[in-house]
């Protein structure tokens, strides 16, 4: 913040104060230009993606503080009879969906409260839903409008919708097989995802305690 402010403040070039050869130069009363200007600021910055990030935090905390997650947790608890694989490829590709046409940031901010009140009511360990969710959640190269990525590839008119779609639909598939395969080999092992922690009990407690 300290070295953006000071762009504000430091001149463009250097002044000429001292300069004895321009004596009579009307230039040295004008106020020398700053590096940055807030003129510029406000027509080049992305304001688009600040309101993006932030919409998305805001509609976070606001179902995390109406208990609004644990409640769609409780209702998906119906999930339990399901095998847990078909749980994780379920989540895995609504959100894989869900991300084309919406910010990978604001996707995540949403579901994944969700998602771990799920984990929770069905009493399995919250990263064997979270992980997978939240990578899922970068599977986002089927539309221009997913990513700015792919806005700014689309834009210089060499694409398709259709070619991106047909080439995203093979990277999200690769994507979910590679994802699957990882957290039922490496992530199963590596942090014990077939035990439901203790910890994960007392965010079960506490979410009662929310909803009553």
């Amino acid at each position: 913040m300290a070295v953006a402010f000071s762009l504000f403040n430091f001149p463009a070039k250097r002044p000429t104060l001292f300069d004895d050869d321009d004596e009579n130069d009307d230039s040295k009363d004008c106020p020398f230009p700053t590096l940055l200007e807030w003129k510029a600021v406000t027509k080049k910055f992305p304001w688009n993606i600040v309101l993006l990030l932030g919409a998305g935090f805001a509609m976070a905390k606001a179902a995390k503080e109406s208990c609004l997650s644990e409640w769609l947790g409780d209702q998906m608890a119906s999930l339990e009879s399901i095998p847990q694989f078909y749980i994780v490829l379920i989540i895995s590709l609504v959100l894989c969906m869900f991300t084309e046409v919406t910010s990978n940031v604001a996707t995540a901010s949403i579901f994944l409260p969700i998602v771990g009140s799920v984990a929770v009511n069905i009493k399995i360990h919250p990263w064997y839903l979270m992980v997978p969710a939240t990578l899922s959640c970068s599977f986002a190269y089927m539309l221009p409008v997913a990513t700015p990525p792919n806005a700014i590839i689309f834009s210089s008119g060499y694409l398709k919708v259709f070619d991106m779609v047909r080439a995203g639909i093979v990277m999200n598939i690769i994507g979910l097989m590679i994802m699957l395969a990882w957290t039922h080999s490496v992530g199963a092992a590596w942090f014990n995802l077939s035990e439901f922690p203790s910890w994960a009990s007392a965010l079960d407690s506490n979410a009662t305690k929310c909803l009553v």
